[in-house]
């Protein structure tokens, strides 16, 4: 099937023809369809079955651009192998505690992945105080067998080294590199601030100190490869 971005017209048509789904849905005849990406990188959409509503997934897609900056922004698909490659491995690791992977499609680049629709996003039920008896042991198992069963300390050096190989995307690295760790401390086309607040910045683009620090984190940034993470292990998973 030839790459096109899916949207709320095309979307059934598209999950009735892959056999994996048939396993997920009953029927295709009743499906809704919401988008719920935050516009920065990917396609994120809920796929509903109306008549059986426990039958959901997210379908996810990457566009051939950064998304929040259009087509003059151009990037690879290839991130979305990554991150569905990043899904089953932690799922091999720490089963139960990571998304199920139900569907993918290299050449779609899409993935559809299991709806936590009975979980909430955590950092709101943090500001209402709401405590989470289980989530100490669930978070301390799933980064204790991410990491470790991915480092040094238990693969042995080609397996370390195959494993790198497969997961490093350089062109999400060097975005990565350059808004967080470059860009916001010099001149850049892509840095936007309220003229009331210039001040502040200059004062940060004349701190010496503080850049010499920004560049000992890039640095590690660029060096470090201890383990497979995922950059975006935080409280509010919006992607």
């Amino acid at each position: 099937m030839t790459y096109r971005p899916l949207d709320e017209s095309t979307i059934v048509d598209y999950i009735s023809q892959r056999p994996s789904l048939a396993t997920v849905f009953s029927n295709f005849d009743h499906l809704s369809i919401r988008e719920v990406g935050d516009g920065n990188l990917n396609l994120v959409f809920i796929v509903e079955n109306s008549d059986n509503p426990a039958e959901s997934v997210v379908l996810k897609q990457a566009l051939p651009f950064l998304r929040v900056a259009g087509e003059s922004w151009p990037l690879t698909r290839e991130r979305m192998r990554y991150e569905t490659q990043a899904l089953l491995k932690h799922n091999e690791l720490a089963p139960g505690l990571v998304p199920a992977v139900y569907d993918f499609d290299e050449e779609m680049s899409a993935v559809v992945m299991e709806h936590l629709k009975h979980h909430e996003i955590m950092r709101k039920s943090l500001v209402a105080r709401l405590r989470f008896p289980k989530f100490v042991d669930h978070i301390t198992t799933f980064l204790v067998n991410s990491l470790f069963f991915t480092s040094d300390l238990y693969l042995t050096g080609p397996e370390k080294k195959l494993l790198e190989a497969k997961f490093v995307n350089e062109q999400l690295r060097k975005l990565q590199e350059d808004f967080v760790y470059t860009n916001p401390y010099k001149e850049s086309p892509e840095n936007r601030w309220n003229p009331l607040v210039d001040d502040a910045v200059q004062a940060v683009r004349a701190n010496s100190e503080l850049k010499m620090a920004i560049a000992e984190l890039k640095r590690a940034y660029v060096t470090h490869a201890e383990a497979l993470i995922h950059a975006d292990l935080h409280t509010d998973p919006l992607c």
